[in-house]
């Protein structure tokens, strides 16, 4: 059993490894970004602001009605 937790260990590490020299490699860009790819970024981290706020006022309904009765 220990063996086994070892080698999955191993493996979620190489795999980590992996993706971190993929992301922190350096590439040249040639690449414009105009002014709607920003305006589509602020909208996607509205939208997930906006969608954490409402798994939160669930949760936290779901958390406090048996307190209620």
């Amino acid at each position: 059993m220990e063996v086994e937790f070892r080698r999955r260990t191993r493996t979620v590490f190489h795999v980590f490894l992996v993706l971190a020299v993929i992301l922190l490699a350096e590439a040249p860009a040639e690449a414009y970004l105009d002014p709607g790819a920003g305006s589509m970024l602020v909208q996607l981290v509205l939208g997930g602001v906006a969608g954490l706020a409402v798994v939160g006022k669930l949760l936290w309904h779901r958390l406090t009605v048996p307190f209620r009765k």
